[in-house]
Order: structure tokens, then sequence, then C-alpha cells
């Protein structure tokens, strides 16, 4: 189960080391980040689509190439 947290909310739970699940872009598409467990070739793959990122500095950098931004980001239900 994962929520979808405001971009100025994720801040603290970035800071405090919680691995992002996703990034809402919006582009409308949603790029996997680090917790969402998927195999290592699949992550891969997806990288590059540019649809997974290993931070929050990395999924800012594909957004900014498309020309969207992160508008939120999911984290794994505590």
């Amino acid at each position: 189960m994962t929520s979808l947290v405001d971009i100025e909310d994720a801040r603290g739970r970035l800071a405090s080391g919680e691995q992002p699940y996703a990034f809402e872009i919006s582009d409308r598409v949603t790029m996997v980040g680090p917790a969402c467990g998927f195999g290592t070739d699949y992550l891969r793959h997806l990288r590059t689509e540019g649809r997974y990122a290993e931070s929050v500095e990395e999924a800012n950098q594909i957004a900014d190439a498309r020309g969207a931004t992160i508008i939120g980001i999911w984290f794994v239900k505590r």
C-alpha cells in the first residue's frame, strides 16, 4: 500500500532517509523510485525510458528534461 504526499510535505520524510516508492510528475507520468522493489533488469529498462530514478534529485533532472516537475512523492504506508 502506498500514499501520495505533496512534494513540500515529502521533504521531511526524504530528509529522514525514507525512500520514495515513486514520483508523481506533472506530465501525468509516474516514475518509480528505489522503494518500488522491482528487479534490477526491469529497473534498468525503466531507466532507459526515463521512468526510474534512484533519488529525488535524479527524478528532478529527468522531469526537467521533459519540461515537467515533480508534484508529489509516493511512499509505502507506515
